[in-house]
């Protein structure tokens, strides 16, 4: 920016930081453990998860029955994590 191009807004003078940092492991966690819970009713600890964030990737060890329901939701699930955590933070799949 050069000198005398006027005022420059808040949100402007962060937005090199909101393209480079990512939420950490255990916010995606427990987002996605809420979501499951608001969506299916299903109350999940956060030690059954895990995030990878290299892949994008939520594994859960869960009983089948509560796998299945959140395995059949995938695509539901994931839009509200996203709506959550925006589009960069947000995994791209669960399994």
């Amino acid at each position: 920016m050069a000198r005398g191009e006027g005022i420059k807004k808040i949100k402007d003078l962060f937005f090199v930081y909101t393209q480079r940092l990512q939420a950490p492991q255990r916010t995606v966690i427990q987002s996605f453990c809420e979501v499951v819970e608001e969506l299916l009713g299903v109350p999940l600890e956060t030690n059954t998860c895990r995030y990878a964030p290299h892949t994008r990737t939520i594994t859960c060890t869960l009983p089948g029955p509560i796998k299945t329901e959140i395995l059949l939701r995938k695509k539901e699930i994931l839009t509200h994590i996203t709506g959550r955590l925006g589009v960069q933070n947000a995994p791209k799949d669960i399994l």
